[in-house]
């Protein structure tokens, strides 16, 4: 209950104490005071789902709901707003979050009784004294937190700190991304604990964890599957983006059918109720510039609407001659509080890229080994290229009870699109026959394919509300969600012509192949995919230190193909069962053990001898560890045990003979099964102050258990068994204090890729390697003044030489990037 003034005694007191510490409340206070039974309530740590917007309001909330008693100066507030609090904190560190930025200071009276005052005095009175909070806990908005770790991710429908999640989690937060000079989601990813990147080709980039492919990227929880539409997917620019959530292991609550790989979800920048901008110029190696202007704050003088645009010019070569790519990004979002429980949130992004790309890569000799080719040669052609772009709109109301319930309803739109011109690649394949009679592995034949369009049309549809009830004397969450994901894509039309035999090591990019001229004769196959979902998730309270997670996911998927009128041309699977489970058990203050258990389906359209499409391959993912919680949240620490299994892949029914049906090799049946399994060391977050570190180690190794062909080998041997990925900054302290240094290390483990019996242009069982490696990172950054900077990003810096992916065919080398520097001017207000 708000009362509009203090009662006389504490008024008086109130008056008193202001004059001590001369900040001026004085006769004038008129200060509500919020009080609320049962005041044991706000020591209890719980969850909270304060929305950004007017501070005085979101007090009132947390006020009532935690039992506080808050005495202010209700004329200091106006105008003031607050970025809200997610996560689980009790009542005092719920307070401190929701506090960050506004220049009002705590002083605490009593249990559960605090004095908010400004920072300042209009008269420069002092600072309240040591009896303040001064923790400033972290909320789940990474922007200017300065940390590398977050109070709360959002990947699980609900805000959860990190040692509230039953899962191994990584977040690559704002700071992060900037201190490396992150800019994409490639980039990203490689510096993800437990994550391997895998490049197809230069263009089509795909990423995998524990053995299976990531095949899904979430924006802001909406899932958006990248493979689809023939090469269509952009990378996000990550100037967009808050923070990256990384979810390793199986998914299914969260995302439907899938790999028990993992989940990425990127959380995208908001608008903010204060003014704010940014703006960057990059210069680096190859001709890069790049520049970004972020413009955010309040567009009426209440702050009920806010608005966001980001602008991103990306311009760069390669270390590969002839190669390059030319990107433009706009993103723009609104919010509107329709009233004081409901915002609407609606907003676009929209990208064009254009670019070279390599259809492959450099070849290797007749055993697998690679050939001496140097880090700057480009076997495509100039003229080669591979032109899209994205526009992705989205919409989401998110209406607050007075209960602490919350409503979400969110819809999304993305739209992948090659340019109808956009796609012609050269292609390699190793010279046979009369046209190579002495086997010269550096003979080679072009295919120059030419594509016509190309695209994938994703819309989501989702509802959550969640909540907070009592129930046998102790206060439980619950989540109920429904989800729609549709997806029509087809791959580009294409056409193709073969070239004369070249010699590689006499090949000019600019001069050696002309364009060829192509009619487009194919015909795109399209696509239709459409998963249903309805799920929930109650948290219990089992007791003070232990909590327990149960929850189902109910799926309905179905695919078409069109023109395919055989059984894998159109299928579906009704109401598949995904469970989860999980136990929290909090030892003290900072520790946590947890278990968990969780499955994924993924559908496959292989058949088996009577014609029908085989059962989804199902994933089941176990993993206990423990997480550690320091400093308030400003350090979080993990380690994970984790065991996949995933069975029902299809492999070759050796009895059914070739060809089988339609088909012109064996018949399919679902007796796979394999496994991956290991361990996972993680930090995030501020060591000491100024100090800010962030990586992990990471040891896996998978096996066939049931596969003829494949018994006791690893799922993927291009995977290493053991990565380690960090990266620190530091700032440093006393008069040198504009200056913040850093450094980093990506090390793994070797790798080996052998040919298939079968294999064209090399030797059956040929072998392609590469030896563990370490590639280490730097960055300086000054800083002029509060509003400006300079920053060195040193990459590679002692320049090694490695391949980054191996396979024993014409184009399965990749070259690591060499050295490379970038310098950027930062300006913020």
């Amino acid at each position: 209950m708000i009362h509009p003034s203090f009662p006389r005694n504490v008024r008086l007191r109130q008056a008193v104490r202001a004059g001590v510490f001369g900040l001026g409340l004085g006769c004038g206070l008129a200060a509500p005071a919020v009080a609320l039974a049962a005041p044991s309530s706000h020591s209890q740590p719980r969850d909270w789902h304060i929305a950004p917007g007017p501070l005085a309001a979101a007090l009132d909330q947390l006020a009532r709901q935690a039992g506080l008693n808050l005495s202010y100066d209700a004329s200091s507030l106006q105008g003031k707003t607050t970025q809200g609090v997610q996560g689980r904190h009790d009542g005092a560190q719920a307070l401190s979050i929701l506090l960050q930025g506004s220049d009002v200071q705590v002083q605490q009276e009593g249990d559960g009784s605090f004095v908010l005052t400004p920072t300042m005095a209009a008269d420069g009175a002092l600072q309240l004294g040591a009896t303040s909070i001064s923790s400033a806990r972290l909320g789940e908005t990474t922007e200017r937190s300065g940390s590398y770790t977050t109070g709360a991710v959002t990947i699980g429908k609900t805000a959860q700190s990190l040692r509230q999640t039953p899962q191994s989690v990584t977040v690559i937060t704002r700071q992060r991304l900037d201190d490396q000079h992150i800019t994409n989601l490639t980039h990203l990813l490689e510096q993800t604990p437990g994550v391997v990147v895998n490049l197809t080709d230069s263009e089509r980039v795909q990423y995998y964890s524990r053995g299976y492919a990531i095949d899904a990227i979430q924006y802001d929880g909406a899932t958006v599957v990248q493979g689809s539409g023939g090469g269509s997917f952009i990378q996000s620019d990550s100037a967009i983006i808050d923070r990256a959530e990384i979810l390793r292991g199986a998914t299914g609550m969260i995302r439907g059918a899938g790999n028990p790989s993992g989940t990425v979800n990127l959380v995208r920048k908001r608008p903010t109720y204060q003014y704010q901008g940014e703006g960057s110029v990059t210069f680096g190696s190859w001709d890069a510039q790049r520049y970004v202007a972020d413009l955010s704050g309040p567009l009426t003088e209440t702050g009920n609407v806010r608005g966001r645009v980001i602008a991103v010019h990306d311009d760069k070569d390669h270390f590969q001659a002839a190669r390059q790519e030319r990107k433009e990004v706009l993103y723009g979002v609104l919010a509107f509080d329709l009233n004081d429980s409901t915002t609407l949130t609606t907003g676009l992004e929209w990208t064009k890229l254009d670019a070279t790309g390599a259809w492959g890569n450099l070849p290797a000799d007749y055993d697998g080994s690679p050939l001496p080719l140097g880090r700057s040669t480009y076997l495509g052609a100039d003229w080669n290229r591979w032109n899209r772009s994205n526009l992705q709109t989205f919409a989401e109301l998110e209406h607050r009870f007075d209960n602490d319930w919350k409503l979400k309803l969110m819809a999304q739109r993305t739209h992948f699109e090659l340019a109808d011109d956009g796609f012609k690649q050269t292609y390699l394949s190793r010279a046979t026959g009369s046209a190579n009679p002495t086997n010269n592995p550096y003979l080679m034949n072009y295919q120059v394919t030419e594509g016509d369009g190309g695209e994938s049309l994703q819309n989501n549809l989702s509802a959550t509300l969640n909540g907070p009830f009592d129930l046998l004397g102790r206060t439980h969450d619950l989540m109920l969600g429904v989800e729609r994901i549709r997806n029509d894509s087809y791959a580009s039309a294409t056409n193709y012509v073969q070239s004369g035999v070249f010699d590689i090591r006499q090949w000019d990019p600019k001069t050696s192949l002309a364009n060829p001229d192509i009619d487009i004769l194919a015909h795109p196959v399209r696509t239709r995919t459409t998963q249903q979902g309805a799920y929930a998730t109650w948290r219990i309270s089992l007791a003070d230190p232990l909590t327990a997670i149960i929850g189902a996911r109910s799926n309905w998927y179905d695919y078409e193909q069109e023109n395919n009128t055989s059984s894998n041309g159109s299928f579906s699977v009704d109401n598949k069962i995904v469970p989860y489970a999980a136990l929290i058990y909090d030892l003290n203050d900072n520790f946590s053990t947890y278990a968990s258990y969780t499955e994924i389906f993924n559908p496959q359209t292989s058949t088996d001898i009577n014609g029908s499409v085989l059962e989804p391959v199902e994933g089941q993912a176990y993993e206990t560890g423990i997480k550690g919680e320091f400093y308030d949240g400003r350090l979080n620490a993990s380690l994970a045990l984790f065991r996949i299994y995933q069975v029902g892949n299809a492999i070759d029914d050796i009895a059914s003979g070739q060809p089988c049906g339609v088909n012109t090799g064996y018949c399919k049946i679902a007796a796979g099964k394999n496994r991956s399994q290991g361990f996972e060391l993680e930090i995030s977050g501020e060591v000491l102050p100024g100090w800010n570190v962030a990586g992990g180690y990471t040891y896996n190794t998978t096996e066939y258990l049931n596969d003829p062909t494949n018994q006791g080998n690893a799922i993927r041997t291009t995977d290493p068994k053991r990565l380690l990925k960090l990266f620190t900054s530091y700032r440093l302290p006393g008069q040198l204090d504009a200056w913040t240094v850093g450094g980093g290390v990506q090390a793994q483990s070797a790798i080996y890729s052998r040919a298939a019996s079968n294999a064209r242009g090399v030797n059956p069982g040929a072998e392609a390697s590469q030896a563990g490696y370490a590639v280490y990172n730097a960055m300086v950054n000054y800083r002029f003044n509060e509003h400006y900077s300079v920053q060195l990003n040193a990459n590679n810096i002692f320049d090694k030489k490695y391949y980054r992916q191996v396979a024993p065919t014409p184009t399965g080398y990749y070259w690591g990037d060499p050295r490379n520097v970038s310098v950027t001017l930062r300006g913020t207000f």
